[in-house]
């Protein structure tokens, strides 16, 4: 790699990393802007991909013998 290639990996990186510290910034915020006369608007809602820490696992009960269906009598061969 030559200095131009890595310097436009250098550029790209400080602007991936400062658009994510803006995001953190204005994460479910509205930003509103006036430029050149023209109004923008623009919502931010990222929300977390980090599933709850109070995840519980219930393990079934089982089944009492009474509960359970009745097999069919097997079938008799007659010779």
């Amino acid at each position: 790699m030559d200095a131009t290639e890595t310097g436009v990996i250098a550029i790209v990186g400080l602007i991936v990393s400062i658009g994510g510290s803006l995001l953190a910034i204005v994460n479910h915020r509205r930003v509103r802007s006036n430029c050149c006369g023209l109004p923008l608007v623009m919502s931010v809602d990222v929300e977390t991909t980090t599933p709850p820490t109070d995840l519980r696992i219930k393990i079934p009960q089982a089944k009492q013998e009474s509960e359970l269906p009745k097999l069919a009598d097997p079938p008799v061969l007659q010779v």
